[in-house]
């Protein structure tokens, strides 16, 4: 199923004070399927733009929203169309207008007649599409009336009744639409003109399953099964421009309308409102119909006017996963100066003591590190478990807990770990320890927080770096100290990084390394020995940036029946993490992984040096499979980032999941069904 808009390309320009701020694709119903496709909804344009520079920014701007546009064809000698939109500031007002032709040379590219290619569009129309139009042209209605599909009318004017009895406004719209969207204008028209009282009346006429009425301050209705369902307008805050809010509001019902199975509920039109409320709000705050979505395109003019040809300015993309990486060895450095590690010296750990290091996402591995580091320091019985683990344990014999988490105040970690007292539960942070405080009423002095004050400043992006690096830093340290190793931590650090960088460097210029990174392979990760945190953090890292999926495999463990599924592959691709010695069962195990791609990452170091040393290498190695796929690792696939609340126990607050399907889960109390929504 895909929701696809019929008609024209149009450019929009925007003008604040006389001055072009920028362009972006317009005309409703390609709104619409914009706002749509940042759903994560199957979205596709048919429609006809010129062969000029406004055509290729109105498809591009589709296109950079994931918006099919195969079905956009684009006609020589024709201007595609342009729309003007213009703000000043007159007299302390702000005075809107909008026009066809530009406000500096009165150029008008503009053409009356659609040139859409109904046939074409007829043809590669799917049973199963939904249609959206925003108009009742000829064109239009030849397609309305040559399909069987589900359709959706979004009129924002009506001129074109103006010249057309009654009796044809009737034929255009009756039994057409499964849900119609008017503005309180267009509403009030056509109730004048066929002399009605009510919008149910209205409703009745066109026989639509479902009107929804715009009203500007007022607020909206929706009228449904003879019943008319009033809602007030919810604060939208700061108003900058009405444009596209509209568009943005019929969007989310269609939206909500395709996620109710393509049924009607009128127990949920109020849900259905304020889902909508949340987009409009933000669309509002911005200058631009498309502007929540992506910015306005710069462009500068090639001739006298940008209205006539431009060039369009391309900006430069910093990526976050750059920013993060450059900056890593500072953090970790100024972590490591903090008085976190004078915080962690002050626990007393012995022999005689259970304990449970728990994190996730970036966060576990260094869980991973620092339970490894203790249990090699005191022979404790140390266990490194992610939180819903905890809860099916016997727990009973746990002395302390050590909760690893960038903002100090995960939620899973908190609900995960309630049967423990406060005052047993330690966290190892960046976050601000009064705030946690707030939230976890775990005691001040059990938060371990590298924060400085010249270490405010936080990662940005979907993966951890610092999350995972400065708190298994800060162990290192305390470990270095105990064993009287007189080692340098920070030039370690710098060593280390330089290291990594300079091989991963020369190792992606290899086309067979390149390879192995496709997006959607299968990759096999090597571990054993002093490389668990290492195997998890490149896991984790992977998986969370969506490129590829792991196998991971204990080396020895491989030889045990695990090789044959490895066998069976079509593309062989391996990572093999491994310290300074190498065992003979190991050299074997190597040479036989050389049938396929494979990346050897082996440290100078064994022991505990080893595992931090290759959890290093794992921050690079992601960085590096990044900057090869020329994609920025540190932002979140499409549709990611959604948040929901268990009404149960609250454990997956915030949990992030792809909102392109529902996803059923049982909280950590295995009470009842969570339904994750975006």
């Amino acid at each position: 199923m895909r929701v696809v808009s019929i008609g024209d390309l149009v450019l929009d320009y925007y003008y604040k004070n006389n001055k072009l701020v920028g362009v972006s694709g317009g005309m409703t119903s390609h709104n619409i399927i914009a706002n749509l496709a940042k759903y994560n909804i199957s979205t596709a344009v048919f429609g006809v733009c010129g062969n000029d520079d406004m055509g290729y920014v109105c498809k591009k701007s589709l296109e950079d929203l994931k918006v099919n546009i195969d079905n956009v064809v684009t006609l020589d000698n024709v201007n595609t169309r342009c729309f003007h939109v213009s703000y000043n500031d007159e007299d302390n007002k702000k005075v809107f207008t909008s026009k066809k032709k530009c406000p500096f040379c009165n150029n008008k590219r503009w053409y009356d007649n659609s040139l859409i290619d109904t046939k074409n569009i007829l043809d590669n129309i799917k049973e199963d599409d939904l249609l959206v139009f925003d108009n009742l042209n000829d064109k239009n209605m030849i397609i309305i009336k040559n399909t069987n599909n589900i359709k959706f009318l979004d009129l924002g004017q009506y001129f074109e009744f103006e010249n057309i009895s009654n009796e044809k406004i009737i034929k255009k719209i009756k039994n057409e639409f499964t849900i119609i969207n008017f503005n309180e204008r267009v509403i009030n028209y056509l109730k004048k003109r066929f002399n009605l009282t009510s919008d149910i009346e209205l409703c009745n006429l066109f026989d639509s399953k479902l009107i929804t009425i715009t009203k500007g301050k007022k607020g909206v209705s929706f009228v449904y099964n003879n019943k008319e369902y009033n809602y007030t307008l919810k604060n939208i805050g700061n108003e900058v421009d009405a444009t596209g809010s509209g568009d943005a509001f019929f969007a989310s019902i269609i939206r909500s309308y395709i996620k109710n199975k393509l049924e009607f509920n009128d127990n949920l039109f109020e849900k259905w409102y304020d889902d909508s409320s949340k987009i409009t709000s933000k669309v509002v705050t911005k200058f631009g119909a498309r502007a929540h979505l992506n910015s306005l395109y710069k462009i500068k003019k090639k001739n006298d006017c940008s209205c006539i040809s431009f060039e369009l300015v391309v900006r430069k993309k910093v990526k976050r996963c750059n920013i993060n990486i450059n900056n890593l060895e500072k953090r970790v450095i100024n972590a490591l100066r903090s008085n976190a590690f004078d915080e962690l010296n002050k626990i007393n750990f012995n022999s005689d003591e259970n304990y449970i290091f728990t994190g996730t996402g970036g966060s576990f591995s260094p869980s991973v590190f620092s339970s490894i580091v203790i249990n090699k320091l005191y022979g404790s019985n140390t266990y490194f478990l992610l939180p819903r683990e905890i809860c099916f344990r016997n727990n009973k014999n746990i002395d302390k807990v050590f909760l690893f988490s960038y903002s100090g105040t995960t939620n899973d970690l908190i609900y995960g770990t309630e049967e423990f007292l406060n005052v047993n539960k330690y966290i190892i942070t960046k976050g601000e320890k009064k705030n946690i405080v707030l939230k976890t009423k775990v005691p001040k002095n059990n938060i371990i927080s590298y924060k400085t004050p010249s270490n405010k400043g936080r990662e940005r992006g979907f993966l951890s770096f610092e999350g995972a690096l400065s708190p298994a830093s800060i162990f290192l340290k305390y470990y270095l100290e105990k064993v009287n190793n007189n080692i340098d931590i920070e030039e370690f650090l710098k060593k280390s990084l330089f290291k990594w960088n300079t091989y991963f460097e020369k190792e992606f210029k290899k086309e067979e390394i390149k390879n192995m990174f496709k997006k959607g392979n299968n990759i096999n990760i090597f571990t054993g020995d002093y490389t668990k945190s290492s195997s998890y953090d490149m896991e984790s890292k992977f998986i969370e940036s969506g490129i590829v999926n792991v196998l991971i495999h204990e080396k020895k463990n491989f030889s045990h029946g695990r090789f044959v599924n490895y066998e069976n592959l079509n593309n062989k691709n391996s990572i093999y993490l491994k310290s300074s010695k190498t065992s003979t069962y190991e050299n074997e195990i190597i040479n036989y992984l050389k049938d396929g791609n494979n990346l050897l990452i082996e440290s100078d170091y064994n022991d505990i040096l080893c595992e931090y040393d290759l959890l290093i290498a794992s921050q690079l190695l992601i960085y590096y499979v990044g900057k090869t796929l020329d994609i920025d690792v540190s932002i979140s696939a499409p549709g990611f980032n959604t948040k929901s609340t268990c009404s149960s126990c609250n454990f997956c607050i915030n949990a992030s999941l792809s909102s392109s399907n529902l996803a059923s889960f049982k909280c950590a109390c295995e009470s009842n069904n969570i339904v994750f929504t975006p």
